[in-house]
């Protein structure tokens, strides 16, 4: 009863720091004893995080372990005691310590000579139940990353590449990827979590009016399009890498905690505790950069940590009308407030993240100077953490509650002069039915507006369990997760009597009128060791259970809920001695269930306008000019649409021996389900007058159509909608060697690489109609074919990396070899014929035999020719990169990289013929200078 009673008053005191967010420090003494708090640091003053405290006397032995940022709180009696502290990497301490009353105690450590094995330059991969990849800092500081797209260089199969600034970075994890709309659901599915909060973007709404600004732009990447993040997930070049501590890439299967995802997660840490002023420079042909940041301790259980970025990309380094900027800052404070043996950490985190993608002619390119292109990005966020952990003894191991709050502030502004070669006709109907259309003038200036305002609120409650049942230890995990974001914006804004196309088929949309996004679950899982002789079994399983909120009974997804099984488990074989030393080996089998909700672009499209002109009378009085359309309005909204799922299948085995390491890991992943834009053709009947007959001599007055004889008409239009109608199909092998440091030399070797496979293909039927016109008669028939363009993409790609540490010198020098073995790109198998077809009538028949050789029908058999389906077959090649990292003075640090310093491809053979490549990038080169003062 009393410990309940203790866990009751314990649970109520979190309580009020929830929901009162009122700062309170606590600190008391219990039964005579007093509170000591230990911070151990190194000689930067940096947190030494599973330090150990043994404090002893004559009478009793006490060992404590720091926390992540080399802090530990004890209670205990006062008196003289003898304090040592250990650490692998760092020389023991001992002296004696005479404790009083409540008291602070900082100890810095000096390195110790194998602290060489520890500094590691490139991805450890992870040795728990989840498949993941861990960065830490001195990683990314040797790297020298601009953004964290950077980073993906270090994940198995990963290979470093010339930043483009300019365009969206999106993010792919076990693929090579391919371009265009119709698969983006990968990078959509990966979802980034920063310090605990999850960066969304399913109410992102934003994008121009007209994707292709600039004149001369041309293809599906114009401007505009090129720039787009709602519907392809996080951009990674918003993400500055010099707050963060550590990067966790899950590349396998999550836990249940995690959820509205598919391909991967991210986990982001950011950097916490007292620091020295720190400043960082770089300079490399495409960007600049400049960071500072500080961490200052208030008190002894106080931190506040403060930062600026700022970055300036170009396009390219001749071309200034091309510019990315992004602006960062954080403000982060961390309280630890201790009750006992309980503690609670308190973080409160306030961000602010900018970035501009500006382009705009060049006034001597000989295009109209007025031609401009804006995309700024603004969000302010307010997170705040709470999580209490409970002293030893109590059932439940921790509490945490995280809350976030971001609005954002996006605009889109585009400027473009307009020039006709003659008259054109638009209509302004805003409505389906018969209007009058306009007659714009044959030059002006456009300019449109698209205004965004995002707001993101989630919440995330739960808490975890640890007892044993007989020889099994368990660790629970349970929770709920609640999503909730909503765009108030006034959307696309613009002059209908000066449209920046005569081709729009939308009219200006508020976002306000969108419907929020709305999403809870709830999760469970356990985590179970259990130890059985010289063998040691862990295995985890859980279970996700969410349901999008407040969504019109009509679509699909307001009855759907859905559950996600996840198992993993893991099996420590028996260790071997080898020699002197232990053979260590896990074996880890995975599955697991994962989706990704649609985004509110995806689930509420705009409207589509189709504007057929039924008359369009201009003379030269314009009195009596007038023009005559059908607008019909078509809602592109799919009820149908469901959630994107991904099938995680894997197995791996790590091998460890005498600090060498090694893993190989088999995975299988299926997507069926994944978002596509689909095509239907849509019959439209309106009329065609017919002046031919009025005389224009004495006309004085506009023509009425009720006066006019016509004809009938019927046409196909093109509507296009989303569906659930792509497959993406992941297979392939990760591998990766670390080898130690080997001694005089001060050498590591570390090797990775990973064959993928991936389908890229459509699951629902393709709907075309061949751009042909037969007796002056647009084509009257539409075909339904079994597949789209897809493709299939293999290889095997690597990287070795070399790293040498010169104490006498402090610096660290690093060499990659990385390319790829080979890749092998084809198309998925098309078909040439129609398995069915219709016409104006809407009729759906089978193609048959005999319609090959029908005047109109024959055209339905899609060129296809053979080389369509042949693969390219590319050989090896081999890239050479070089970076070196120097402390000048104690403080300051120079860093200096180049990329592709040697490359050879080797050549390939298509149909015969030896294809010379040319590596047509150029090196790749930068530096910075890194200050801490």
């Amino acid at each position: 009863m009393h410990l309940y009673n203790k866990q009751n008053t314990t649970f109520l005191k979190t309580l009020l720091f929830v929901f009162t967010l009122f700062y309170t420090s606590v600190q008391y003494a219990q039964g005579g004893k007093v509170g000591v708090d230990f911070f151990i640091t190194n000689n930067n003053k940096e947190g030494i995080p599973e330090a150990t405290l043994i404090i002893k006397n004559a009478q009793r032995q006490l060992v404590y372990i720091t926390d992540e940022k080399g802090y530990e709180h004890i209670v205990i009696e006062p008196g003289v005691y003898t304090l040592e502290i250990f650490h692998i990497s760092y020389k023991a301490q001992s002296e004696l310590l005479t404790i009083a009353a409540p008291m602070q105690v900082t100890k810095r450590l000096e390195a110790a000579t194998n602290q060489l094995q520890e500094v590691v330059i490139t991805a450890q991969e992870g040795k728990g139940l989840s498949t993941k990849s861990v960065i830490n800092r001195k990683a990314m500081e040797h790297l020298q990353p601009s953004s964290f797209s950077d980073l993906m260089e270090l994940l198995p199969g990963g290979l470093s590449k010339t930043p483009t600034l300019t365009s969206n970075n999106r993010i792919l994890i076990r693929e090579f990827g391919q371009s265009g709309q119709q698969y983006e659901t990968s990078s959509l599915g990966v979802q980034f979590v920063m310090d605990g909060v999850v960066q969304n973007s399913n109410v992102d709404l934003q994008t121009a009016v007209k994707d292709k600004s600039q004149k001369g732009d041309f293809g599906s990447n114009g401007v505009a399009s090129k720039r787009y993040t709602n519907e392809s997930g996080v951009d990674m070049r918003t993400i500055s890498t010099n707050d963060i501590e550590s990067v966790e890439i899950i590349r396998g299967i999550p836990t249940v905690s995690y959820g509205d995802l598919t391909s991967g997660l991210v986990i982001i840490n950011r950097k916490t505790g007292q620091t020295k002023w720190q400043g960082r420079v770089k300079a490399d042909g495409f960007s600049k950069m400049g960071y500072v940041s500080k961490g200052f301790s208030i008190d002894p259980t106080w931190d506040l940590n403060v930062s600026f970025d700022y970055l300036n990309a170009l396009s390219d380094p001749r071309d200034l009308f091309e510019v990315y900027q992004r602006v960062s800052s954080s403000v982060r404070s961390t309280k630890r407030i201790n009750f006992g043996d309980d503690k609670l950490v308190w973080k409160t985190n306030i961000d602010y993240k900018g970035t501009i993608d500006q382009n705009k002619s060049d006034p001597d390119s000989g295009y109209n100077s007025v031609d401009s292109y804006r995309s700024s990005q603004h969000s302010i966020g307010f997170s705040n953490i709470l999580d209490y952990t409970f002293g030893k003894g109590s059932l439940f191991d921790k509490i945490k509650l995280t809350t976030n709050v971001r609005q954002g502030i996006d605009d889109i502004k585009q400027t473009l002069f307009v020039q006709y070669s003659g008259p054109r006709a638009v209509s302004i109907a805003q409505e389906a039915g018969v209007n009058e259309g306009y007659y714009p003038e044959l030059s002006f200036v456009s300019n449109t507006f698209t205004e965004g305002r995002p707001i993101d609120v989630n919440a995330k409650l739960e808490t975890n369990l640890k007892f044993s049942t007989y020889s099994l230890k368990h660790a629970i995990e349970a929770g709920i997760d609640y999503k909730y974001s909503y765009n108030y914006g006034r959307g696309q804004m613009y002059d209908l009597l000066r449209p920046i196309s005569e081709g729009v088929t939308t009219r200006p949309r508020a976002f306000s009128d969108v419907p929020a996004f709305s999403n809870i679950a709830l999760f469970l899982g356990d985590n179970v060791k259990w130890n059985i002789g010289k063998n040691a079994l862990s295995f985890y399983g859980g279970v996700r259970v969410s349901k999008m909120l407040g969504m019109d009974s009509s679509y699909a997804l307001s009855n759907k809920v859905y559950i996600e099984p996840r198992f993993i488990t893991q099996w420590e074989l028996p260790k071997v001695v080898i020699g002197s030393h232990v053979l260590k080996a896990d074996v880890t089998l995975g599955y697991g269930e994962l989706y990704k909700q649609p985004t509110s672009s995806m689930l509420y499209p705009n409207k589509m306008y189709s504007d057929f002109q039924q008359l369009n009378f201009h003379h030269i009085n314009p009195e009596v000019r007038t023009v005559n359309f059908m607008t019909f309005v078509d809602d592109l909204t799919n009820k149908s649409l469901v959630a994107a799922k991904n099938t995680k299948k894997e197995i791996r085995l790590d091998l460890s021996y005498a600090k060498h390491e090694f893993f190989i890991n088999y995975f299988d992943e299926d997507m069926p389900t994944g978002f596509r834009y689909s095509t239907e053709f849509r019959r439209y009947d309106f009329k065609r007058y017919d002046t031919s007959g009025l005389n224009l001599d004495e006309l004085t007055t506009k023509p009425s159509i009720e006066d006019l004889p016509y004809r009938d008409v019927s046409a196909f239009g093109l509507n296009t909608y989303r569906t659930n109608g792509s497959k993406t199909y992941k297979k392939g092998i990760e591998f990766g060697y670390t080898s130690p440091r080997f001694p005089v030399i001060n050498t590591r070797f570390t090797l990775s690489g990973a064959w993928f496979k991936t389908l890229y293909t459509n699951t629902v039927p393709s709907h075309e109609k061949p751009n042909k016109t037969i007796n002056g008669i647009s084509f009257p028939y539409v075909g339904i074919y079994a597949n789209d363009t897809g493709f299939i993409n293999s290889g095997m790609n690597y990287n070795l990396i070399v790293d040498t540490y010169l104490p006498a010198l402090d610096m660290n020098i690093s060499a990659s070899l990385q390319g790829m073995f080979f890749r092998d790109e084809e198309r998925a198998h098309r078909e040439a014929a129609p398995y069915a077809y219709y016409g104006v009538d809407k009729v759906v028949h089978p193609y048959l035999d005999s319609d090959c050789t029908d005047m109109y029908k024959q055209w339905l058999v899609r060129d296809v020719s053979i080389s369509d389906n042949r693969a390219n077959n590319y050989k090896f090649d081999i890239r050479a990169n070089l970076k070196v990292t120097k402390r000048i003075y104690e403080n300051l640090r120079a860093s200096l990289f180049v990329n592709k310093v040697f490359s050879y491809i080797q050549p390939y053979y298509f149909d015969g013929v030896k294809v010379e490549r040319k590596d047509v990038t150029a090196p790749y080169f930068g530096m910075e200078l890194t200050y801490n003062f």
